[in-house]
């Protein structure tokens, strides 16, 4: 995938006010499970002082470009992620999911089936329309310019085709449901297991996985409370930042679950409803749950 820098000039601010303006209204993405949800996690900034405050200063450091918004959990709000994409559009005349492979060897996963009807969708959205929607916005009325992104956000397929722009994927039983932010991701990892006690969920669940991996993949857990949670830590961000695989998707007798899995297959999972830590991924492997995942 070509790297993109992130732009800085005036347009990608009238883009992201733009899209601000839409998910202020309430008449935005009602055809999103949860409409209000979706609205609020695409305007939430993980800098805002909303969330949890175990994260860290760096989390929004790194700024927004195509690939660590299409690849990775991103620390910029979802808003300024669509910004980006479709700035590239206009500047470069690509549409951005052309460097996204539609299929990837951790799409292989038992009983996810793959659809590609929003990709197509996206793919097949003129140029043109890009162009008219940035002429459109430019010097605009707040009226003119949600009519504007109103006309665009529709041609992509409404709340399925952001999600799908932003690099989740599509397959039988994702939902429409906004996915967590990089520090919400973080801070439901570092809740505590047990009231009182330092270890974390987050390092409670990793230390299960250590020793499935004969490759040492996941490392060792070794040391006190304090060295197991910066240990998992560590592994989970990883994870978050080299995720080739996003879906929001439903899970038998589950709540929507947020799943992310790297270029091996190796993964964590969220709940995308309450927004807590589900645990860590094994590569899908056959008969995975008769050998308890060991491999």
């Amino acid at each position: 995938m070509r790297t993109n820098p992130t732009p800085t000039a005036p347009l990608l601010v009238s883009i992201e006010k733009a899209l601000h303006v839409y998910f202020s209204s309430e008449s935005s993405v009602l055809d999103a499970e949860d409409p209000v949800q979706f609205r609020s996690q695409m305007l939430l900034h993980d800098s805002d002082g909303s969330a949890d405050d175990t994260e860290r200063d760096d989390e929004v450091a790194t700024p927004a470009t195509v690939d660590n918004t299409l690849l990775g959990v991103s620390g910029e709000s979802y808003t300024m992620q669509l910004a980006v994409l479709l700035h590239a559009w206009h500047s470069t005349g690509t549409n951005p999911l052309v460097s996204l492979p539609s299929t990837t060897e951790e799409t292989s996963i038992d009983g996810v089936t793959p659809e590609f009807t929003s990709r197509q969708r996206i793919l097949e959205v003129s140029v043109d329309a890009i162009h008219s929607f940035i002429t459109a916005i430019e010097g605009g009325t707040d009226k003119e310019v949600l009519t504007a992104t109103t006309t665009l956000v529709d041609e992509l397929g409404g709340a399925r085709g952001l999600l799908t722009l932003l690099g989740f994927q599509q397959t039988v039983g994702s939902r429409t449901l906004a996915p967590l932010t990089l520090c919400q991701c973080l801070a439901a990892f570092a809740q505590r297991h047990t009231p009182g006690e330092p270890l974390t969920v987050g390092a409670r669940a990793f230390s299960k996985h250590c020793t499935r991996s004969s490759s040492g993949w996941w490392g060792e857990l070794k040391g006190n409370d304090v060295a197991k949670n910066l240990r998992a830590e560590t592994k989970v961000r990883e994870l978050l930042a080299a995720a080739t695989w996003k879906n929001i998707h439903s899970l038998p007798h589950a709540h929507a679950t947020m799943e992310i899995r790297n270029a091996l297959g190796y993964g964590a999972r969220w709940d995308a409803e309450t927004q807590n830590f589900r645990g860590f991924l094994e590569p899908p492997m056959l008969n995975g749950h008769e050998i308890k995942w060991r491999h």
